[in-house]
This record gives C-alpha cells, sequence and structure tokens, in this order.
C-alpha cells in the first residue's frame, strides 16, 4: 500500500486538528469511490532525517514552539497517482496562490508565492 508521508511543524494544539483533516479528506475520497482503502496515523516527535527539522525552522520565528509531527497516509485502488494525490492534500498546509492572468506579470512568479500554513516536507513511500 503506497503511503504519503507529511513531516510538519506545528503546533501540539493544532496537529490533532490536522489529523481530522487529513482523516476527513480520506473519507470523502473513499465515498467518491476515488480510493478503495485509506489510513490515516499520526506521530508526535518522529525520527527524522538530518536537515529536515532545521529546514522547516527556517524564517519561520513564528513557530518557535511549535514541533515536527508526521501523518502517513496509507491509500489503495486510488484512480489517479499518488504524487497527484499528496500535492492535492499539500493544500492544507499551503494555501493556492493569486497568480495575475497576465503572462508577463507571471515571469516573475516570485512575487506571487505563497508561504505554507505550516511548512511540511513529503516523501512519497512505495
Amino acid at each position: 500500500m503506497p503511503a504519503i508521508q507529511f513531516d510538519v511543524l506545528i503546533p501540539d494544539s493544532a496537529a490533532l486538528q490536522l489529523q481530522e483533516v487529513f482523516e476527513d479528506a480520506m473519507r470523502k475520497l473513499l465515498d467518491a469511490g476515488k480510493l478503495t482503502a485509506a489510513d490515516v496515523t499520526h506521530h508526535h516527535a518522529p525520527a527524522l532525517y538530518e536537515g529536515i527539522e532545521e529546514g522547516l525552522r527556517e524564517d519561520r520565528d513564528d513557530l518557535y514552539d511549535a514541533q515536527v509531527h508526521r501523518y502517513v497516509i496509507r491509500v489503495e485502488g486510488q484512480t489517479g497517482s499518488v504524487n497527484q494525490l499528496a500535492m492535492v492534500l499539500s493544500r492544507f498546509l499551503t494555501p493556492q496562490a493569486d497568480l495575475p492572468q497576465d503572462a508577463l506579470l507571471l515571469e516573475q512568479e516570485q512575487n506571487y508565492e505563497v508561504d505554507a500554513i505550516y511548512p511540511w516536507a513529503v516523501e512519497i513511500r512505495r
């Protein structure tokens, strides 16, 4: 069963809410027939690869009291790719940027970048 692993720098007070958001999304996908099985697990203070936590904390002084939480979302029977599903789920962590219609303005795409609500890293495990 493929798994989408999100490591998220998030305050403990919001960590369970995020788990519920992921679980609700999985229920909706199951009900819509987009998955045949799904499971969400939440790990507080997981063992991380070197540099992950430092990278998540970079330039985020507002999250000084946050911890890294891991969410592992196992899916089966998805109608699209697991990578595509991971990017859809990442929208819960980083809002969609409001992009201009003008192609010339889009050349300066860094002007329209949106910070993540909670910094995250993702890994697809098969």
